[in-house]
């Protein structure tokens, strides 16, 4: 039994007005917070469809790719979104030096005879039956949120044996910061395969 006065039961208090009612405060400050991350953040917003600040989204790619028993090679160079527009993208080769995978490489004596230069380019594509081959590629991209070079020097030999063994592909690189796999069974399961540039920084090649 009570003995005294029950306590008043006081309701919570809401901000005033109809905004308070609809929109409760910690939800307002939340999707306030998120517009903020929005807009002061790079990754999540760019400058415009195709030309994000430097970053992933710009990395550049050689990807090689070659058909057993066909003695080309084909090469592309992308970014990784296939969708970067690159201020200037040059692709070097050289062919005619001596090299046959397991030995190393004299990349001085290397003479670029053929040049593939191309601005304001998604991509590049070439074809090579050159053997070995080696490529020099820069690729140069530049958006108001900055500027970003991506290079590599690689080369490649095919070595062909006979069945069952078939077709070997061997590469190496002179650039720090790339990796390549090598030697690698020329087959589908195996290519096409991608190698990551270097980035080198902001800056004109």
């Amino acid at each position: 039994m009570s003995t005294g006065a029950e306590p008043a039961i006081r309701p919570l208090r809401r901000p005033p007005g109809k905004l308070g009612t609809y929109a409760p405060w910690p939800l307002v400050g939340v999707a306030v917070l998120l517009i903020a991350l929005i807009v002061f953040t790079p990754v999540l917003v760019s400058k415009s469809p195709h030309q994000p600040a430097p970053g992933i989204l710009t990395q550049a790619e050689l990807v090689v790719d070659k058909i057993a028993g066909v003695p080309t090679l084909h090469f592309y160079v992308w970014a990784l979104g296939e969708e970067i527009r690159y201020d200037q993208l040059h692709i070097g080769l050289a062919g005619s030096f001596n090299w046959t995978g397991s030995s190393a490489m004299n990349w001085s004596r290397l003479n670029w005879t053929v040049w593939y230069n191309g601005s304001e380019v998604l991509s590049e594509i070439i074809a090579s039956s050159a053997n070995p081959v080696a490529l020099n590629i820069s690729a140069y991209y530049v958006s108001p949120g900055g500027s970003a070079w991506y290079v590599g020097v690689i080369a490649f030999y095919v070595s062909v044996t006979s069945p069952p063994s078939g077709e070997t592909l061997f590469a190496a690189t002179d650039t720090s910061g790339i990796t390549v796999v090598s030697p690698l069974a020329v087959s589908n399961d195996t290519l096409p395969m991608a190698i990551l540039l270097h980035n080198a920084g902001g800056g004109p090649p």
